[in-house]
C-alpha cells in the first residue's frame, strides 16, 4: 500500500469531479460492503491482447474531519489480468476499510514498454459500507435452564406454589373427613347407650 502526500491527495480529490466521467468499468459500484467479492468487468474493446497482462490499481482517499486535507493510499490488486473481468475478493483488501473513504479503480497495461501508460478503464469514486452485524435468532439458540423454566411451560415457582396449595387442601380435607367420621361414631355410640337405657327401664 503506497501512501501519497497530502498535497497529492488534495489534487486527487479534485480529480474526483474532473475525471468522474472517464469510468470504463461496467459495474455500478453501488451498495458495496466490506468483505464482499466484486466481479470487476470492462468492455472488450477497452483492453485488447496487446495490452495483456493487465494491471488493476485500487486507491482510497481518506479525508480529514476538517475537509482541508486528505491522505491517499494505492495498491495493485493484480498485474496479471486478462479478458474482460477480474474478481476482487474480500474488498477493500489489501486496502484498509475507511468509513466514508473514496475508492477508485484503474485498469492499465501491466508491462507497457514506453512512457505514457494508457488508461484503459477507470471507475467513478465509490464508498464501501461496513457490513451489518449478523442477526442472532433467539429461537435457534438453545434455552438456558433457570428458575423460571420447566418442560410443562409452567414456571417453577408457580408449580411449587400449586403443589403446596394442593397438599394443604388434601390435609384439610382429610382432617375434615376424619372429624366427621368421629362425630358420627360418637353420635352412634350415644344412640346405642340411649337404647340400652330404654331397654333397661322397660324391662
Amino acid at each position: 500500500m503506497r501512501p501519497t502526500s497530502t498535497l497529492a491527495a488534495g489534487a486527487a480529490v479534485v480529480a474526483v469531479f474532473v475525471n468522474g466521467a472517464l469510468a470504463g468499468f461496467t459495474n455500478s459500484f453501488e451498495g458495496l460492503t466490506s468483505g464482499s467479492a466484486i466481479t470487476l468487468s470492462w468492455q472488450e474493446g477497452d483492453a485488447q491482447a496487446q495490452h495483456y497482462p493487465l494491471s488493476i490499481t485500487a486507491q482510497v482517499i481518506e479525508r480529514s474531519s476538517s475537509g482541508f486535507s486528505a491522505n491517499a493510499y494505492s495498491v495493485n490488486l493484480t498485474t496479471d489480468a486478462s479478458g474482460t473481468s477480474f474478481t476482487w475478493t474480500n474488498a477493500p483488501h489489501p486496502l484498509r476499510w475507511i468509513q466514508d473513504g473514496l475508492y477508485q479503480l484503474e485498469l492499465r497495461p501491466a508491462n507497457w514498454g514506453g512512457p505514457n501508460v494508457p488508461l484503459l478503464a477507470r471507475s467513478p469514486h465509490f464508498t464501501i459500507s461496513k457490513p451489518a452485524p449478523a442477526a442472532t435468532s433467539s429461537s435457534s439458540s438453545s434455552p438456558t435452564p433457570d428458575n423460571n423454566d420447566s418442560g410443562s411451560g409452567i414456571s417453577t415457582p408457580v408449580a411449587v406454589g400449586v403443589g403446596i396449595t394442593v397438599g394443604v387442601l388434601s390435609v384439610m380435607a382429610t382432617a375434615i373427613i376424619t372429624w366427621r367420621m368421629r362425630k358420627r361414631k360418637r353420635q352412634a355410640d350415644l344412640e346405642k347407650q340411649k337404647l340400652k337405657r330404654s331397654e333397661f327401664v322397660i324391662s
